[in-house]
């Protein structure tokens, strides 16, 4: 019995004595953490390229390719066929239609826009021969006056019937060849003198500029404001295919000539005729002209 004894007071010995060894490497591996953390490794600045991976290759952005310019635009021209420039017109010779031209002078004014009221209700166009100094107070209405299909036309700046030398001219016409570009973007060949006159050296000097130079066939002087009744009356009497009528739209009031024309557009359409601008009825009369003449060679 005793030696049972013996052997089991070695064993819980042994036993006692692995349990302290086991508890006393626990500690001091418990102090060794705690003294000495774990330091972070910092990250790697500018890695080295991974050798295994295609190193991929910028492309550079191309740069978007440029618009293709648009082709200039090419300005409105009113010119008349090419045997009329500097020539004097008074009416146009045409036998195989009826039309005829209104013309209006000494515009733009506030009196055009009732003019142009009457044209597009009656869905007709007219040829407007501007005066230079209106064109520079009232560029807005020069330019709805070509806006709605009129033809635009040159009456000098200011509206001289004396005499006057070529430079004279040349700043009357040509500066007001100037201010129809710049308010309307047109150009125009078309040159009506004050008063008509052809001696005092306007009309010289536009035909010199390959001008057509348009006077007129019927004259009711609405410039004088007679009745619209007397308005109406000379214009339908004496209308005729090719008729170049002259009216205002300047220089005044001008409610007779606006009341006169809502009669007087009715009753020519009536009649057949058909309205026209001062480039359309040349061109017609050409146009008829060169008909005439391939017949004659058949």
């Amino acid at each position: 019995m005793s030696r049972k004894r013996h052997k089991k007071s070695v064993i819980k010995t042994v036993i006692l004595i692995g349990l302290s060894l086991t508890i006393s490497l626990l500690w001091e591996n418990r102090k060794t953490a705690n003294s000495n953390p774990l330091i972070p490794i910092a990250p790697v600045e500018n890695p080295p390229p991974n050798l295994l991976k295609p190193r991929k290759l910028k492309t550079p952005h191309s740069a978007p390719a440029a618009p293709s310019p648009k082709p200039p635009e090419q300005p409105l021209v009113f010119a008349p066929p090419a045997h009329f420039r500097s020539q004097i017109v008074y009416r146009a010779s045409i036998n195989n239609s009826k039309v005829i031209a209104l013309t209006f002078d000494d515009g733009p004014s506030p009196e055009t826009l009732k003019i142009l009221e009457v044209l597009q209700k009656q869905q007709v166009v007219a040829t407007f021969f501007c005066l230079g100094a209106n064109l520079r107070e009232y560029p807005e209405i020069g330019k709805r006056v070509v806006q709605a299909g009129n033809a635009i036309g040159n009456h000098t700046w200011h509206h001289y019937s004396h005499n006057v030398t070529e430079k004279t001219a040349s700043n009357e016409i040509d500066n007001t060849g100037v201010h129809i570009y710049r308010s309307t973007g047109a150009k125009s060949f078309l040159f009506r003198p004050p008063g008509g006159h052809l001696n005092n050296g306007l009309a010289d000097y536009a035909k010199k500029k390959n001008y057509v130079v348009v006077i007129w066939s019927i004259d009711p002087k609405d410039f004088l404001q007679p009745s619209v009744a007397a308005i109406t009356r000379s214009v339908l009497s004496q209308a005729t295919s090719g008729a170049i009528v002259l009216l205002h739209d300047g220089g005044g009031n001008r409610q007779q000539t606006v009341e006169a024309l809502s009669a007087i557009i009715p009753k020519l359409k009536q009649q057949g005729y058909r309205f026209v601008t001062v480039p359309q009825l040349l061109q017609m009369q050409a146009g008829q002209k060169q008909r005439i003449a391939n017949q004659k060679t058949q």
